[in-house]
Formats: structure tokens, C-alpha cells, sequence
């Protein structure tokens, strides 16, 4: 390095060291982390996950094959879940995935005679198995039951057929060896690797060995901080999870079919629900953990997709950077402690741009329909998937028109063939997208509904169509641009204040500052390593566009979301690190080894970040349990706080029928944890539901008489008279719309009459225990 280069780096060296420690300062030496930071609870996950990272690079290092490294690893893996109550949640999950892999692998052999990869297997066979479970719902047998005999049927038959492969290709009958079934290998045409990407050498292998300490030490931390995630997943079941997405067996297919008119008002449950149609036959059981397992698989194998994405543009050493700096994201790995559907639509979003740069690469059009194809099931997944993949798919098209190359061979039969990869996804987006629009009226709720409206879509009785105020319409133009500055200042460095609750859980750290100081200040340093005329190669150049537009979108969401949520911007944090790694790429040897040691501090402060965040604000992971059930069981706990509220017996009451409905008044989450069809008074009468409801008695009676409402439960200290809910209900009691008053413990819960209203000494005695026995709010 020249004079001018050591001194850009030791610019770019103090810098990172600052920008770094005065984020750590203002979080968790003074912030609201610091109380966190100092719980015993917490120095014991630390510890635990450093021995674990410590085992697993001991492992990978000193293995003399990578068979044995892989096997101890999975029983570290094994043993790590048996002692954090897991086990089983994990290996159900595991197996589910496996299944979802080897029907998606059915599909590519046999209808596109291709070997796409592991990933592009996972998500085939999951629109498969999405479109199946939507024409069981259009049968009326969409029975979770008759979905888990399904699964099991199929699951035997692909393994049959797994089978069969596996003796072809041992007895030489297949034209394909046994080591290209194990490793995927693409057909001559759409040739590729596991998930897709280009095969690596032998020499090349991501399986770490003795000569690279480097290697085995970042792949030992990613796994040990995916363990990290999954030893805290008992403890740490967040709002979100429990609103939405660990109730599905109650709140979205309670009977016989998906597209039963259940009564929800609360747009949340008129999502795109593809990712709980997924996994509806791990819902139901005794622990949540079950559901929430399989977005832990699910970000493994995103990790192992941004992996492969990056071996297209980088150096085996150097694409492994990409998910280690990825696991130390809080905006990214804490979302595999959740049941949201963040991380299968990252997964779908980086296979979208994948495919794009395969087609760059190989010239075959079989690639973009691959691409097509991923980003339809990424609509299936999350209602803003509408937004930031068809970004993706538009800055796509628009920089490979402006390139203007010729396509492949368009007249190949098997190129074409590779289009019928468009047909799960289709259909699957049907299903789905039909439930909202048989429900709702639209295809897709949230904040689209103005959009369809002005299309000429009309929105069904009781769903209402909220406008979105841009947080700062209202304010002149000075402070407009202090506002945004003020957010963005939030996000970069230091995301506390009110409307940065759900950034500082799904925060990006500070890696994507670090990457713009590097780029300031070695933006000239180092010889770049490529030839003049390819300073600015395919990948980097589609990147950078993607980046572009990604940012001028998300300065828009910052602008105009009252409540920014740090998981919208998960693929803008992926598309931070790998452009950022390709431009490292470009530099000489000394420069890049010199920016990448640059982010080990950053890496580490995002580690301990999240260590110390996660959506349900939990603290450590609950300490190893030698003997246990294999699972722990949420229902029971969730029995167990509600007897000790002093609603034991209306819990056994509503437990009887899980097909009971409820609208609750009470404290939020832990009135949705009724084992039943339950409705938070939030979901019907808030921002997300329709206030018009409950504007008066006959609008609120109406709207129960429609959802087929059985009860109202309302929890002690959580109302008082002349609270608007309070006073309709009193009201529907008096007519003779609500009876048979039950109290325990200063709970009531209350019976929605069907038919005429009861008889007039009924509703007196039945109001006088209202007014007599509930608790109200002090």
C-alpha cells in the first residue's frame, strides 16, 4: 500500500472504531439497553453461544473430512436443543422442511427435467404444497387433520421415489452419479449447485478445513448464532406471533377449508397468508415452537440462498462473508425467533435476484422465469412483498433492456419447458390471493385497499378502508427535511424514541454505516484487480441499481410510516453487504484484507445486539433442561396465567369448542391466547379493524350477529362506565342481545344471544350482575 492508502485506511480505520462505539455508547452503555446488558441472564447466553462457537470451529478446523465435522455437528445441534426444550418443535420442523425440499425436487425432475437446487427446491415444493392444501380448502377437506394425513402420504411416497433415484443412480441405470444427486447439479442447460449457483471446485469447497482457520471460524459463528436464536425461541414468543401467526389452526382454518368466512375483522388475518397455509399442519399443537421452528430452518436456508448469490459475483472466502456479516443483523436473524413471514420472503427476494444474475451469466431464459417465479411466491408471503419485489422485478427488467443483449436460445424445447416453473407459483398466488379477494373484496389488504378502490374494486362488509397519513404531511418543509433527517440519524446510529420501538428489535446495526465510511475513504485506494474494461462488472452494475431504488424507496417509507418497522429493510441490509463485498472484490489483496478486518468490530456489536433484542423483549434463554418432554408447552402455560388472573374456569369453558368465537377486551397478547376463535377489542374497533362497529350498540350488535360471535369476554381493570364499549355493551344487555352474565375473579364473559333477544327479567337479573360484579378500571 502507498503513503496515501495506509493513511485512507487508518482514516477508515478510526472512523468505523468511532462511528461503532458511539452507537454502542448511546444503546447499551446509556440506553435503553444498558438495564438489559447488566442481567445475569444475559452473560449467560453469551457465554454459552462463545463455548458453542468455540466447539463448532474446534470441529470444522481439526475434522480430518467433512463428513465427520458435519456429523458432530448435528449431534452439538441435537444436544443443544434437547437441553433448551426444543427438540422436538425443531426436528418436526426439520422433517417438515425436508419434505417441502424432496416435493419441490419431484417437481424439477420430473415435470422440468432439471436440477435447480436445493433452495429452488424448497420453494417449488412449497407452492406445491400450497396449491394442494387450497384445493383440499375448495373441497371442504382442508382439515388441518386431513392436511397432516396428506403430508404424511405424500412425505412416504417422494421418499419412495427418493429412493428409487438414489438405486438408479448407485447401479449406474440413471445418467446422472450419485454424488451429482447429492450435490444438484442443474441439467447441461440450466447448469447449478445446491441452490442454484455456479458448482464450486474441489478446491473451492464451502466445508471448512485445517488451511482455512477463517473459513471454519465464520461458518462456526454463523451456526452458533442460528443456535443462539433457536435456544431463546420458548421464551422469546413476540406480540406478532402470537396475534397472527401461532393461531392459525383457530384463526384461519378452524373447519374445513381456508376459505371460510370465520367473522375476523382484524386485517392481519386477511394477509397474504401463504406462509401459515404452509404451515398449518404444525398448527394446533401444545407449543408455539412448532410453528416458529420452521422460520428457523427457513432462515438457514436463507442464509445458505445468500451464500449461493454471492458465489455468482465473489471468491468462495470472500461470498462467505455474506451471511457471516448477515447472522449479526437483529434485523435479519431476529425475525427466525417469529412466526411473521419476513424470512421467507427474503428467501424468495434473493432468489428473484439470483435468477437474474444466472440469465446474466449463462444467457438462458429459463433464469428469469425461475426469477418470475420466486418473486410470485414472495406475494403470496407479506402484503409489502407487493411493493419491494415488484421493485426487484421492475429495476430487473429495466436494466436488462437497457443492456440490451441478445437473449438464449429461444427455440430450445427444454428451454422452454422451463417456463412450466411458473405454474405452482400461479396457482398458489390464486389460492391465496383468492381467499383475501373471497373475504375482503381485494386481492391484498393493508395499505393497498385505496389503490384497489380506485381500480374499482369495493371493499365487503365489515372491512374498512384506512387511509395512510404520510407522518409528516402536516408539517412545513424545514421541518419536514428535520424530520427525515431525524429518522434517518434513528436508523443509521441510534434507533431509540416512540416511533423506533420495531427498529431497534430488527435493526441493521451498524454495518451499512461502515460500508459508506469504507467506500468514502478507500474509494480510490488499492489497484482494483479487474481490467479496465470490466471495471464495472454485470453483477455490481444490476446491484447498485437494485441498491438505488431500494433506497429512494425506503427514504419514502421513512417519510411516510408513523411506525417504521426495521424488518421492512431486510433486503436492503443483504443489498448493502453484497454490493459492499463486490466492491471489496475489485480492491487489491492488502486493501481488501484491510476493509473486511474493518468490519470484525461492527460484526461484533451487531452480534451482541442481538444477543441482547428480539420482538418479545425476552432476556437470556431460560438455561439448559436436561430432562424434559422435548417440547414446552405454551398452552399450558398460557392455563396457567389465566387461573392465576382468576379466569381458570371461563378458560375450561371456552376450551371445550376451539371453534368458539370471542371478542376480548383485555390486555394484549394475553387475551388472544384463549384456546379458541378469539378477537382482540383492538382488532374489530382499532386502526387495523373498523371503528364504524362499535360506534353504537345495533352497528356492534350487527357485526357479532355476522361474525357468528358465541362470546364477550371482558377482563377485570380493563374498562369502566362510560367507556364507549362499556356503555354498548351494558346496552346489548339491557335488550336482551347479550346474556347468562358469568363472573370469576371480577372477569366476565358474556353470551351473544342468536336469535330474538331474552326475555325482559332475564336481562335485569343478567345487568344486575354487570353492574355489580365486574372490576372496572380505577
Amino acid at each position: 500500500m502507498t503513503r496515501r492508502e495506509k493513511t485512507a485506511a487508518l482514516v477508515a480505520a478510526v472512523l468505523t472504531i468511532v462511528v461503532t462505539l458511539y452507537s454502542a455508547w448511546k444503546l447499551v452503555g446509556t440506553g435503553v439497553l444498558s438495564w438489559h446488558a447488566a442481567q445475569p441472564d444475559f452473560y449467560s447466553m453469551a457465554l454459552e453461544t462463545a463455548a458453542v462457537w468455540l466447539i463448532l470451529f474446534l470441529l470444522f478446523f481439526c475434522a480430518q473430512n467433512s463428513l465427520t465435522a458435519w456429523f458432530w455437528t448435528a449431534v452439538l445441534c441435537a444436544a443443544f436443543c434437547w437441553l433448551h426444550v426444543i427438540f422436538l418443535p425443531v426436528a418436526f420442523a426439520g422433517a417438515y422442511t425436508v419434505y417441502l425440499i424432496l416435493a419441490g425436487r419431484w417437481f424439477n425432475r420430473t415435470v422440468l427435467r432439471q436440477n435447480l437446487g436445493l433452495c429452488w427446491d424448497y420453494l417449488l415444493g412449497g407452492a406445491l404444497t400450497i396449491t394442494v392444501f387450497c384445493l383440499l380448502s375448495l373441497a371442504q377437506l382442508g382439515s388441518i387433520h386431513n392436511l397432516r394425513i396428506w403430508v404424511a402420504a405424500s412425505g412416504l411416497c417422494l421418499l419412495v421415489w427418493a429412493g428409487v433415484c438414489l438405486r438408479d443412480f448407485r447401479t449406474g441405470t440413471a445418467g446422472v452419479r450419485l454424488r451429482d444427486f447429492r450435490t444438484a447439479p442443474a441439467a447441461d442447460h440450466m447448469r447449478g449447485w445446491l441452490s442454484g449457483a455456479g458448482a464450486p471446485q474441489p478446491s473451492d469447497s464451502p466445508i471448512c478445513g485445517r488451511s482455512h482457520p477463517g473459513s471454519s471460524a465464520m461458518l462456526a459463528a454463523i451456526l452458533a448464532l442460528l443456535l443462539l436464536q433457536a435456544g431463546r425461541m420458548n421464551l422469546a414468543v413476540d406480540f406478532d406471533s402470537i396475534w397472527y401467526g401461532v393461531r392459525s389452526h383457530v384463526m384461519l382454518n378452524s373447519g374445513n377449508s381456508i376459505y371460510e368466512n370465520l367473522g375476523t375483522l382484524g386485517v392481519v388475518y386477511t394477509y397474504p397468508k401463504g406462509w401459515e397455509v404452509l404451515g398449518l399442519p404444525l398448527a394446533g399443537l401444545p407449543s408455539y415452537s412448532f410453528s416458529i421452528s420452521m422460520n428457523l430452518w427457513m432462515a438457514a436456508l436463507t442464509l445458505f440462498a445468500a451464500y449461493e448469490t454471492a458465489r455468482l459475483c465473489l471468491k468462495h472466502r470472500l461470498a462467505l462473508w455474506l451471511p457471516f456479516l448477515m447472522v449479526s443483523v437483529p434485523g435479519i436473524m431476529n425475525m427466525a425467533d417469529t412466526a411473521k413471514p419476513d424470512m421467507v420472503t427474503l428467501f424468495c427476494q434473493l432468489l428473484m435476484i439470483q435468477g437474474v444474475l444466472r440469465f446474466t451469466e449463462e444467457r438462458r431464459t429459463g433464469w428469469l422465469a425461475a426469477a418470475l417465479a420466486a418473486g410470485g411466491v414472495s406475494l403470496i408471503m407479506k402484503p409489502t412483498a407487493v411493493i419491494f419485489s415488484t421493485a426487484v422485478a421492475g429495476i430487473s427488467a429495466l436494466w436488462l433492456l437497457v443492456r440490451r443483449k441478445p437473449s438464449g436460445r429461444p427455440g430450445n424445447p427444454k428451454e422452454m419447458r422451463v417456463w412450466l416453473i411458473l405454474l405452482p407459483p400461479a396457482a398458489a398466488l390464486i389460492g391465496i390471493w383468492g381467499r383475501t379477494m373471497k373475504l375482503v373484496g381485494v386481492p391484498v389488504t393493508s395499505v393497498f385497499y385505496g389503490l384497489f378502490q380506485k381500480l374499482g374494486f369495493e371493499i365487503k362488509y365489515p372491512f374498512y378502508a384506512a387511509g395512510l397519513s404520510p407522518a409528516g404531511k402536516h408539517m412545513p418543509q424545514g421541518e419536514r427535511l428535520f424530520f427525515l433527517a431525524k429518522r434517518l440519524y434513528r436508523i443509521l446510529l441510534n434507533p431509540q424514541g416512540h416511533d423506533m420501538a420495531h427498529v431497534l428489535i430488527a435493526w441493521g446495526a451498524v454495518l451499512p454505516v461502515v460500508f459508506l465510511v469504507l467506500r468514502a475513504c478507500l474509494g480510490g485506494a488499492g489497484k482494483t484487480s479487474r481490467k479496465p474494461e470490466t471495471a464495472q462488472p454485470l453483477p455490481l452494475s444490476y446491484l447498485t441499481w437494485l441498491l438505488m431504488a431500494m433506497s429512494f424507496i425506503n427514504l419514502v417509507s421513512l417519510y411516510s410510516l408513523s411506525q417504521v418497522d426495521g424488518n421492512y429493510y431486510m433486503l436492503y441490509y443483504v443489498l448493502i453487504l453484497l454490493t459492499g463485498l463486490c466492491w471489496l472484490d475489485g480492491k487489491d489483496s492488502c486493501c481488501r484484507k484491510a476493509a473486511l478486518a474493518l468490519l470484525i468490530p461492527a460484526w461484533g456489536y451487531g452480534a451482541l445486539l442481538c444477543g441482547l433484542t428480539n420482538w418479545a423483549w425476552t432476556i437470556g434463554n431460560g438455561g439448559l433442561h436436561p430432562v424434559n418432554s422435548g417440547y414446552y408447552s405454551h398452552v399450558q402455560e398460557a392455563q396457567e396465567k389465566r387461573t392465576a388472573q382468576g379466569s381458570g374456569t371461563i378458560w375450561k369453558i371456552l376450551a371445550a369448542n376451539p371453534s368458539h368465537r370471542v371478542i376480548a377486551l383485555g390486555d394484549l397478547p394475553g387475551v388472544l391466547t384463549f384456546p379458541c376463535w378469539v378477537q382482540s377489542y383492538v382488532d374489530v374497533s382499532g386502526y387495523w379493524g373498523n371503528p364504524q362497529v362499535v360506534s353504537s350498540a345495533s352497528a356492534f350488535l350487527e357485526y357479532l350477529q355476522f361474525a357468528d360471535v358465541d362470546y364477550i369476554y371482558m377482563e377485570r381493570g380493563y374498562v369502566c362506565a362510560g367507556v364507549r364499549i362499556y356503555d354498548i355493551i351494558r346496552t346489548l344487555i339491557e335488550k336482551g342481545h347479550l346474556y347468562n352474565v358469568c363472573e370469576e375473579g371480577g372477569n366476565l364473559i358474556i353470551s351473544v344471544q342468536k336469535g330474538d333477544p331474552q326475555p325482559e327479567i332475564t336481562a335485569e337479573h343478567d345487568l344486575e350482575i354487570f353492574d355489580n360484579l365486574y372490576i372496572q378500571h380505577p
